[in-house]
């Protein structure tokens, strides 16, 4: 209970550290404050078209998922779950909208919560996955460049490597004595039954590739709504490091912490930390603006759908 009860307490200690030092460092460069200010509307609404675009690709993992078992959504389910998903992730830290869809699923579908988590560690290796591949061959790009780091492109790597070997692993069961075993075991499981299904697992990666290169793009279009030039693969590898952030997903919707990542990550390939401050920003309030138009319309249907089915 004590383990439980701090975890708010993290939370809101690292959300508060962290958004007191975005201030401080907005308020010691307020020039940045004036790029935001100059953003012109048509910038936004591509802008917030492509986080449509991208949360709608979130829900077609949820929709290979469920076909897999039979289970046909439509698209105001699988749309619809998406975008609440989102919300429910900036209401609640560590990525509490994912009960809301796995709750919805459970009681319209029948779907078991068990089965959810393992399907979900599966998207996740995929998701990974590829990631580490683009970033990998994204770095190959910066080979000429000043701003090349082999600790970054030996990390993508890694994330490739490491992966592989994971689901070519032989289907075993680990003791579940141990907290990393038993998230093995989930892996292990959610990746057998998308291994075995080669045409599901090729659909997987392809609306993977998808996903990364559609944000990689609403990055790009940020830093050139900011006035920053830089090329789409630094715009690229900005985006697949934040990737990892959901690692560290201990705010509601990740916020500071995103904003932080893409700060750094920003640096390093030579855009500038107030630049990617000013990107992560700007990504931020055009998935706000979505989630938080679209998400209580998509609960009040997604709700109905629960009463008829009652």
């Amino acid at each position: 209970m004590r383990a439980k009860s701090r975890l708010p307490l993290l939370s809101i200690a690292t959300l508060v550290i962290v958004l007191v030092a975005i201030g401080f460092y907005l308020r010691a460069n307020t020039e940045l404050l004036d790029s935001l200010a100059n953003v012109f509307l048509s910038n936004l609404i591509v802008l917030i078209a492509t986080r449509v675009l991208s949360i709608a690709t979130s829900g077609l993992f949820l929709r290979l998922f469920a076909e897999k078992f039979n289970i046909q959504l439509r698209v105001k389910e699988w749309f619809g779950l998406a975008i609440i998903t989102a919300m429910g992730n900036y209401l609640t830290p560590f990525s509490g909208g994912m009960m809301v869809r796995a709750t919805y699923l459970k009681q319209r579908h029948a779907f078991p919560y068990a089965q959810f988590a393992t399907l979900l560690t599966a998207n996740y290796l995929v998701i990974f996955w590829v990631v580490g591949v683009v970033g990998a061959m994204a770095s190959l790009a910066f080979m000429e460049d000043e701003h090349f780091s082999w600790l970054v492109m030996l990390s993508f790597l890694v994330v490739v490597i490491a992966i592989s070997i994971l689901v070519m692993l032989p289907t075993i069961e680990l003791s579940e004595q141990h907290r990393i075993t038993r998230l093995l075991n989930t892996a292990l499981k959610g990746w057998n039954l998308v291994k075995t299904d080669r045409l599901l697992l090729a659909k997987l990666a392809i609306v993977s590739l998808w996903q990364v290169l559609l944000n990689g793009f609403s990055f790009w279009l940020a830093y050139q709504a900011i006035g920053k030039v830089v090329s789409f693969s630094a715009a690229l590898l900005v985006s697949l490091i934040n990737v990892f952030s959901i690692l560290l997903n201990i705010t509601p919707g990740n916020l500071g912490v995103q904003e932080a990542v893409i700060s750094f990550s920003s640096t390093l390939v030579g855009a500038g930390t107030g630049a990617g401050l000013l990107t992560a920003l700007l990504i931020r309030a055009s998935t706000l603006a979505v989630v938080f138009t679209l998400g209580p319309l998509f609960s009040f249907l997604l709700t109905q759908e629960l009463h008829e089915k009652v």
